[in-house]
């Protein structure tokens, strides 16, 4: 939601300036999209050490500063890409890469107290990987003329969490030590609840075409 509401303000201009002045011309947006994982990654293995290590503090803000960048890279490659001009193969490493960075945080987070996060761990990555479901199906149904609606080369049907709520989240998560249980239970539940609110609007796009096809 809050990727959609930050499209439409005059930040994104900002943005795109900012990408066509640093980035445009000197690095692919693949190259950033990579680096973003990287740096994701180093962020989960930095929340792992942070519990089997004393400087549970200094490795926690380490792990929080990486993953600032992971998603700030994550952000600017879209845009670059947009100037490059888009590819399928673009667009399926971005969205490998964002669930990869997901998921070894969210492993990270549940190796810090296993215990007490195994369950809102395991439920997290189950309803990640519904909504990963949800979309794969969608858009290999959606027919390539109608991806004008995102402009993306895969077809993206807009969420109650995506990427920056889910980034919230995991920072949440990772810098409040005494309230991970809650934060993750509650990512769980509302990662879900947009994986069925994904697969109701795949019943209402599917029944209006139906609809229509049967008027024609």
């Amino acid at each position: 939601m809050i990727d959609n509401w930050l499209s439409k303000t005059k930040f994104k201009k900002l943005i795109e300036k900012f990408v066509k002045k640093i980035f445009f011309g000197r690095i692919s947006a693949n190259k950033l999209t990579l680096i973003g994982l990287v740096l994701g990654l180093s962020s989960a293995f930095f929340i792992f050490l942070s519990a089997k290590i004393q400087y549970t503090c200094e490795f926690v803000i380490i792990a929080a500063i990486l993953m600032t960048l992971s998603f700030f890279f994550d952000a600017l490659d879209g845009i670059l890409a947009r100037l490059e001009g888009q590819t399928i193969f673009g667009g399926i490493l971005d969205i490998f890469c964002d669930r990869t960075v997901e998921t070894f945080i969210i492993i990270a987070l549940i190796s810090t107290d296993p215990e007490l996060l195994v369950w809102p761990g395991i439920f997290s990555l189950g309803a990640i990987i519904l909504c990963i479901t949800m979309f794969l199906v969608v858009g290999g149904a959606i027919k390539a003329e109608e991806l004008d609606e995102t402009q993306k080369v895969i077809y993206y049907r807009r969420g109650l969490m995506e990427r920056f709520e889910t980034f919230i989240f995991l920072m949440i998560i990772t810098l409040i030590i005494a309230l991970r249980l809650i934060f993750l239970w509650l990512f769980a539940i509302l990662v879900f609840i947009t994986a069925i609110l994904r697969f109701r609007d795949a019943y209402l796009i599917f029944k209006t075409k139906s609809n229509m096809s049967e008027s024609e």
